[in-house]
């Protein structure tokens, strides 16, 4: 559905971020998805954090897998927000905005 720092996949109320290659620089910063329903009266959600408890790192691979609302969504905001580590030295951040009409 989209690339950038990682590639982003758009599956059946599924959102899977995929970086190759990976570090653990990479999955040391959270990732935030805003979900914007198709119809207002289903509300807006934004969630942070998931990705941290959901993803992995493997043989150089990291995957996130974030579960999407069953609402008709019709946009999806996703990446990580720039951030500064005094001993990794940071990450520039990123994010994509996905239309998923479904």
């Amino acid at each position: 559905a989209a690339r950038s720092h990682f590639d982003v996949y758009l599956g059946d109320r599924t959102l899977f971020h995929v970086r190759e290659p990976c570090v653990r620089e990479d999955v040391g910063y959270t990732i935030f998805l805003k979900v914007f329903p198709e119809d207002p009266k289903d509300g807006f959600e934004s969630l942070r954090g998931l990705a941290q408890r959901s993803g992995v790192l493997f043989e150089g691979k990291c995957v996130a897998v974030l579960p999407l609302p069953d609402y008709p969504i019709s946009v999806i905001r996703t990446g990580q927000k720039p951030y500064r580590h005094p001993r990794w030295g940071g990450h520039p951040g990123w994010k994509v905005e996905i239309p998923a009409s479904r």
